[in-house]
């Protein structure tokens, strides 16, 4: 890229940026800048041209920094991935993993069709019911009607 010269008029201050520079980028950057300097000429209390370049110099600054940290917690991220796909071996290996998975619901599932028809067949074998009626040894008197008709009705 050949050297470039451009000059820019930025809220009334005339800028000269020279060397290795795409100029309608240079123009997209200058363009940026005047806008924001502008904005905050703007909204600042008797902001001066040179305050308003501080200014919009800081705060392109802490925008740099926001991005430059969500860019390096993006990598960090990445690497992490990376990291985890190269402990599972990559696509052979989630789908050797994914074997095993298949493997062991085939077992489950054959192991409880086992226990259903386990199931099923003990509630097919009828209990022998007890011969007679079921009493209370201890206490005579429980489902025994008379009992209790005798006990409230006193004759």
């Amino acid at each position: 890229m050949e050297k470039t010269r451009c000059k820019f008029n930025i809220c009334g201050v005339e800028v000269t940026v020279s060397g290795d520079v795409d100029r309608d980028a240079a123009e997209q950057i200058a363009e940026t800048v005047r806008a924001r300097m502008q904005e905050v000429l703007r909204t600042a209390y008797a902001a001066s041209v040179e305050k308003a370049a501080v200014i919009t110099a800081m705060n392109l600054c802490e925008e740099l920094a926001r991005r430059e940290t969500a860019l390096q917690e993006s990598e960090e991220r990445a690497a992490r991935l990376q990291e985890e796909l190269r402990q599972l071996g990559g696509a052979q290996g989630l789908r050797a993993r994914l074997q095993q998975a298949e493997g062991k619901l085939k077992i489950a599932q054959e192991q409880l069709e086992r226990l259903r028809g386990q199931a099923d067949a003990e509630k097919a074998v009828p209990t022998a019911a007890p011969a007679g009626t079921m009493r209370n040894p201890l206490r005579p008197d429980i489902g025994d009607e008379s009992g209790l008709v005798s006990f409230f009705a006193k004759e």
